[in-house]
């Protein structure tokens, strides 16, 4: 079933003219839907069907919107609202919209989109929206994103280290700093094994071991019920679940998500027992193995501190650990929002 909407507009390409048309999607268009946003550079998993299953769950509405050209689906959104305290919304499309970046089209699809995304929100009576958010995974600003800010704060790192999984096992060794390969061998003499169990299966262990980042200051954690919902979205096709046992004991655990032709480090977790064995780092070079052996061309390490001398950034110790694995670092143009209400939006960088 697709819930069309009225706005059409025609769009000349040498000479021809092709017909626009926003219409809502569902279910019978899912694979036509993913197969765009796995092509599209500036996108990802969070703008995937089990993403957004994930965010129901987290009681967030969620709309899907796509462009079509000559009945032919190019572009759109999946759009995020949540509904805060006082009966306020704000409206996110994270890791998009999914547009074709490089094309003249780009921006009157994006016109065309935001439009819809107006009505979305809610500008009259009493449950207003304060904002809307955008965040492509671009490395330039596009021109039409001139009615946007510059967002105070991101929803998504903006900064990132990629592994090429193209390279061979001996390659991507090579690319690490040496501690980062010592500690590799520290993990396999001492005798540390690895497990990878589907996410139903050891979600409650990977909680009992991330419980213990919630006493840190500066440090911010997910609740329970975010794993369980996590847990209860996702597939064996899009997760694996990763754990580092030595002697019996948990030491390190990791979600890894895979989407498109990424493999995407989430979540990890790690015990304050045997710190000697260097877990983490057996960890990470068997994800690394596995997302190489299941045909993935990157390995995306989710996220680095924006500044490697800010020594007091909660982000400071994982990203030294994230740097000696080697890997290329990016940086993305980060979170833009559009404010719809600026009293709300000024209360809502408060909390």
């Amino acid at each position: 079933m697709i819930h069309s909407v009225s706005l059409r507009t025609a769009a000349k390409d040498f000479g021809i003219i092709r017909l626009m048309e926003l219409r809502y999607i569902d279910a019978s268009l899912q694979t036509a839907w993913e197969d765009l946003v796995k092509n599209n550079s500036a996108s990802g998993y969070m703008q995937s069907f089990f993403w957004t299953e994930f965010k129901n769950l987290l009681g967030w509405e969620t709309f899907k919107i796509g462009i079509f050209e000559d009945d032919k689906l190019v572009g759109g959104a999946i759009v995020g609202k949540y509904s805060h305290y006082k009966n306020r919304s704000f409206l996110i499309i994270p890791e998009g919209p999914v547009l074709p970046y490089a094309e003249a089209k780009a921006e009157q699809m994006f016109e065309m989109l935001i439009s819809e995304v107006d009505k979305i929100a809610n500008l009259t009576g009493k449950k207003l929206s304060s904002h809307l958010s955008i965040e492509p995974n671009l490395k330039e600003t596009p021109k039409f994103f001139n009615r946007f800010v510059k967002a105070k704060s991101d929803n998504q790192p903006i900064k990132t280290l990629i592994i090429d999984l193209t390279l061979s096992e001996d390659e991507i060794l090579k690319q690490m700093k040496p501690k980062g390969r010592y500690n590799i061998k520290v993990a396999q003499k001492a005798g540390a094994k690895v497990e990878v169990v589907n996410i139903n299966d050891g979600i409650k262990d990977f909680v009992k071991l991330y419980q213990r980042y919630k006493d840190r200051e500066n440090y911010e954690t997910k609740h329970d019920s975010y794993f369980e919902a996590l847990a209860y979205s996702v597939t064996k096709e899009n997760s694996d679940m990763f754990f580092v046992k030595y002697k019996g004991e948990i030491l390190s655990a990791a979600i890894v998500i895979y989407f498109g032709n990424k493999s995407t480090f989430l979540f990890g977790a790690n015990s304050d027992k045997h710190k000697n064995v260097m877990a983490s780092y057996l960890l990470q070079f068997e994800i690394i193995k596995r997302a190489k052996k299941l045909g993935f061309k990157v390995y995306d390490l989710y996220g680095l501190a924006p500044n490697e001398e800010d020594l007091l950034h909660p982000w400071h110790g994982f990203s030294v650990f994230k740097r000696k694995l080697g890997g290329k670092e990016i940086e993305y143009i980060g979170g833009y929002n559009f404010i719809y209400n600026k009293k709300l939006y000024k209360e809502f960088l408060k909390d």
